[in-house]
């Protein structure tokens, strides 16, 4: 069961991540003058969002068992594909609709958001391998 809770912790965390992406870099794509607030809400969000993924890893953790390697490949396989998915969204939101003095913004922006949306899975896939046999 605690792959699939690593899993689930990771799901959550990637597309709320992404969601709060979304709407603050439209904020900044209209307006690059409001980084710094647009900023500050991506973070925010980000915190309140890792909050449920942050303690579904900790009960998973708490409740891990050792187990064979063949239990983790799917679990694994889906947090690989995730994280692939977040950087491909993020990268695909980095060039669409984005004006030339307004790109050193979003690509700040965006190289921050990839960083905080693959931490959970990062960190999901590492405790998923260390309870194998």
């Amino acid at each position: 069961m605690s792959p699939y809770m690593f899993t689930a912790a990771a799901i959550i965390a990637v597309i709320g991540i992404l969601i709060v992406f979304k709407v603050n870099l439209d904020k900044i794509k209209e307006d690059p003058e409001q980084v710094a607030k647009a900023q500050s809400n991506f973070f925010i969000g980000v915190a309140i969002i890792e909050i449920l993924p942050l303690i579904m890893i900790v009960f998973a953790l708490i409740h891990a068992v050792p187990l064979p390697i063949e239990e983790i490949y799917i679990p694994a396989f889906i947090i690989i594909i995730l994280m692939a998915f977040a950087m491909f969204f993020i990268f695909l939101q980095r060039k669409v609709d984005v004006e030339e003095d307004r790109k050193q913004a979003v690509n700040q922006f965006s190289i921050i958001a990839i960083a905080l949306a693959n931490a959970i899975p990062i960190i999901a896939l590492v405790l998923m391998f260390i309870n194998i046999v």
